[in-house]
Order: structure tokens, then sequence, then C-alpha cells
């Protein structure tokens, strides 16, 4: 897209600042293209500290499982080194089987000389930890405003009635990106007939470090273990 001057503003605008998004702005700013980035929820409250974590209530029911590939990924970016810093806990093992006990597999990181399989993290840490660095990088950032309309060639128009244009438009706001249904992209879906219940319990015994996923006829059911600032280990995320 380009401007009324006909040269283009940035070369790549991204529409939805949370992990895919900010993630992505960072990449392609480190690999020198100039990138613009539109969220809706003002940066100091993404950047602000999460309270201390002391019963269920205090974690984000919203969690990742983050592999050693997507670890690397971040600790490119320099976005690790801050989740690290924040509620984090690393799985040493993972146990699956199905619940009518017809089959299990267990997997364990010291067979693989590994300190862990991956990390659980709440969604909000890594969010925040990707902030602080686009605050340090050349990334243009447009925050606390949303997008209300795409009008093609002419750019995307913000709810404050800027408009702005790039060469390529990113739409990595969701779901239900209101980016893809204007622009009238196709896609193709179908139903699972399930839904799934996500939150944070505390539980009588310890996690181990350990996933716990077991699979029933009325659908599966996750044990991901958590840790607050004092090492409890007696919290997880079930889905």
């Amino acid at each position: 897209m380009t401007s009324d001057s006909g040269k283009p503003q940035m070369d790549i605008l991204i529409v939805g600042g949370g992990m895919i998004g900010s993630a992505l702005a960072l990449g392609l700013s480190r690999q020198g293209w100039q990138v613009g980035l539109i969220e809706g929820a003002p940066a100091e409250e993404l950047v602000a500290p999460a309270a201390p974590a002391t019963d269920v209530s205090d974690f984000e029911p919203r969690v990742s499982a983050i592999s050693l590939a997507s670890q690397r990924l971040l600790d490119e970016l320099g976005a690790w080194r801050r989740v690290q810093d924040s509620r984090h806990c690393g799985y040493r093992q993972m146990t699956v089987w199905d619940g009518d006990g017809t089959g299990r597999i267990h997997f364990d990181a010291a067979e693989l000389h590994a300190s862990s399989l991956g990390t659980i993290v709440e969604n909000r840490n890594i969010v925040r930890a990707l902030f602080e660095e686009l605050a340090a990088s050349d990334v243009t950032l447009f925050d606390g405003v949303r997008v209300k309309a795409w009008h093609g060639r002419e750019g995307v128009e913000l709810e404050d009635g800027r408009r702005l244009n790039a060469r390529l438009v990113v739409g990595a706001d969701g779901a239900l990106s209101r980016l893809r249904q204007w622009s009238g992209l196709a896609t193709r879906e179908w139903d699972y007939d399930q839904q799934a219940i996500v939150c944070t319990v505390r539980t009588r015994q310890s996690h181990r470090y350990t996933a716990w996923q077991r699979f029933s006829p009325t659908g599966p059911l996750a044990f991901l273990p958590l840790l607050n600032e004092a090492g409890d280990d007696h919290f997880c995320s079930i889905v």
C-alpha cells in the first residue's frame, strides 16, 4: 500500500500485538525491515509486572508450553531472558496415557541430556517480555488504539482517524481477525464439537515438574506444572 505521495510509510504493518504479532515485528525489524505494530491495549499495561502469586487466582489462566525450539526463537529476539525473570516452570517429564488403560508413554529430559523438555509460561509474561524488547527496538508502535477499517490500497484506518500505509499488512489480530474479514480472505474450518475449560488449580501433591495428559472418551485432561515466586510446586494449569 502507498501513501498519497506514492511512497510507502513503512515496509510491513502488523495488526495485533499478541505473542505472534509482537514476535514477528521484532524478528522482521532485526532483519532490517521498517516495521509498524498496532496494538489496542496501552503498552504500559502490557509491560506492567504481574503481582506475586500466592493463590490460584493470581495466575493467568492462559499459559503456553514453550518448546526448546520456541525458546531459542525468543532467545534470539532477546525476550527469553526477560521471560526467565517472571514466573515460569520448566517441565522435566511428560506422561501421556489413555483413560481406558490401553496405552501409556513417558518422556524424560534426562534421556535427552537436557535440563527440561520445555517451559510452561503464562501468556501475559511472554507478551510483557516481547514488549520490553520492542521498546528498545526500531519498531514503530501504535498502542492504545484499534483499527477501524481496512481500505485496501488506501491503507489501514485507526479509530483516532489516522491512516497508515505499508507494502505488506499482516493480520495477527486473533482467530476472529477483523482484518481477515475485511479483506475477504477465505478460511476452511470444522467443528470438533468440544469446548475447553482452562483454569489454575492447587494440588495436594507436587506436580513433580511433569506435564500430565490423559485421554478419555469424554475428552482430554491436561495438568501443566506451574511455579510461583516462592517455588511452590503444587500449582497446575488444567485444560
